[in-house]
């Protein structure tokens, strides 16, 4: 009998020990999402992953140097600035039992390192409503957390030789759930000698990022290596999609960002490429961006092998 009672006591222990295991697993950083790295200077915090990533051009980035505020029946930052240039967006989740304040305190001291100005910072409910910062301001939805447990930088990163200066957003915040999550986005204007990057808009396409001009957006040196890809690569095919929320029905907006695809293939034409290279789609409003960076009115581009 004493036996038999020293080996439960022994199973017993076998199953505590493998309860601690799982727990311990449970801290470990999970999977980041396909596709998602670093940003360069900045390091993650310990055993957080990436739940969403992006890294594209943008024409129209608006940075919040303010507080949430209700003006006039709309909620909008005091007070902001509009940027363009590439940006990247980086969202973490903190592993179980670590705060917001945790999040804020590590990821300041990573960007202290970069000697940046303070644009502007708040936190708990001096930031305003989190629903605001997660749905008006950033566009994601898993942001909307404890308006008490958010925290929030905007920062100016100094410029570096050639590079111009940058900005960062950050943003931190607990949801009631009591996942901990971490934004950061990070812009970075284009240089005064081309509103846009050749290597950038090439580099995109070939690894699938997301590009979107608007009609007479593209510059001469982007058509031109747009070209001579669509040469080197006989395969592939440049395929033009715009979006569009302009009109009252989905057929009109359909026919509306159809226009959209169609004015840039038509400029595409005119300045050499090859018509039976290119295609233009219009989806109207049916594929959202889910991303507040990104225009309604918009031609994305892809390249597709035919």
């Amino acid at each position: 009998m004493a036996k038999r009672l020293q080996w439960l006591k022994w199973g017993a222990r076998d199953v505590v020990v493998g309860l601690v295991l799982l727990a311990a697993q449970g801290v470990t950083a999970a999977e980041d999402t396909p596709g998602a790295s670093d940003l360069e200077r900045v390091e993650r915090y310990p055993n957080a992953w990436i739940v969403d990533y992006s890294h594209a051009s943008t024409p129209d980035y608006r940075l919040a140097t303010g507080s949430m505020k209700k003006i006039n029946s709309v909620v909008s930052p005091e007070s902001e600035l509009e940027l363009s240039g590439r940006l990247t967006r980086i969202t973490y989740q903190l592993p179980n039992g670590h705060s917001s304040v945790d999040a804020y305190n590590y990821f300041k001291r990573q960007f202290d390192k970069l000697t940046p100005e303070v644009l502007f910072s708040c936190e708990a409910r001096g930031c305003g409503d989190s629903s605001q910062w997660a749905n008006s301001q950033f566009g994601i939805s898993r942001l909307y957390g404890i308006d008490r447990e958010q925290y929030y930088l905007a920062l100016k990163l100094p410029a570096s030789g050639a590079e111009p200066a940058s900005y960062l957003a950050f943003y931190t915040v607990k949801r009631g759930n009591k996942r901990v999550y971490a934004q950061l986005d990070l812009i970075e204007p284009a240089s005064s000698s081309e509103s846009w990057s050749t290597a950038d808009i090439i580099a995109d396409l070939v690894q699938g990022g997301r590009v979107f001009r608007q009609p007479g957006q593209l510059t001469l040196t982007e058509i031109d290596a747009l070209r001579l890809r669509l040469i080197d690569q006989p395969a592939l095919e440049l395929v033009l999609v715009g979006h569009s929320d302009q009109g009252r029905t989905r057929e009109q907006q359909q026919t509306v960002s159809l226009r959209l695809a169609e004015a840039i293939k038509q400029q595409l034409v005119a300045e050499g490429l090859d018509g039976s290279r290119l295609s233009a789609y219009g989806v109207g409003s049916l594929a959202p961006a889910y991303d507040l960076a990104v225009p309604k009115q918009r031609v994305e581009l892809l390249l597709h092998r035919r």
